[in-house]
């Protein structure tokens, strides 16, 4: 409830504002656009967005989750022939101190809000410690692994894309796993162009 948000002291996570619905102010859930590229949808960018990326990921907040999915699955194209969605995994010492894990949460809620189908597809097989602040001729190869065979097209979900090399990683594995296409879904992206815009 707002109410009891406000009561406690939490604010949009968007603009910090007053917290006149869940999760996200009637103002933001009006003014947010999802950008929509080639190579997938975000909605917006990492800037403006960190508010609401800290609440979903760190805070766990249910209310600015649903709001995600919700207006991600509706940005979805109706030229994409979605076969199922899946998330960028990560090592099981990543998720301790969280309330859940974003990517994952996020999937399953976009699956939801589609009606289209959810599975864990992808499995990470190699450590790497977190590449945001390494610099790209320095970053080390993620790996990550087929954990079933699909088929046709699907959504790889991640809360923040800052270089993309992340997602291409692991767009690569699911493209093993037999994806004939792979669109990313993020909460949000450092620059446009890892959508292809």
């Amino acid at each position: 409830m707002p109410g009891i948000e406000n009561l406690l002291g939490r604010g949009c996570p968007v603009c910090g504002g007053r917290l006149d619905a869940p999760g996200v102010c009637l103002a933001c859930r009006e003014a947010l656009v999802p950008w929509v590229g080639p190579a997938g949808l975000a909605l917006g960018g990492y800037a403006r967005l960190r508010g609401l990326v800290r609440a979903i990921k760190y805070d766990g907040d249910l209310g600015a989750l649903a709001f995600a999915a919700e207006r991600l699955a509706r940005a979805v194209p109706p030229g994409w022939p979605v076969a199922g969605v899946t998330f960028v995994p990560t090592f099981f010492w990543r998720r301790w101190g969280r309330p859940f894990y974003a990517p994952e949460r996020l999937a399953r809620a976009l699956a939801a809000e589609g009606g289209w189908f959810y599975a864990p597809v992808l499995a990470r097989v190699r450590y790497t410690r977190s590449q945001t602040r390494v610099k790209r001729r320095h970053r080390l190869p993620q790996v990550f692994a087929p954990r079933a065979r699909v088929g046709g097209l699907w959504l790889l979900v991640d809360d923040v894309a800052t270089s993309g090399a992340t997602f291409r990683r692991a767009r690569t594995a699911l493209k093993r796993a037999g994806a004939s296409e792979v669109k990313g879904v993020f909460l949000a992206v450092r620059e446009k162009k890892i959508l292809g815009l």
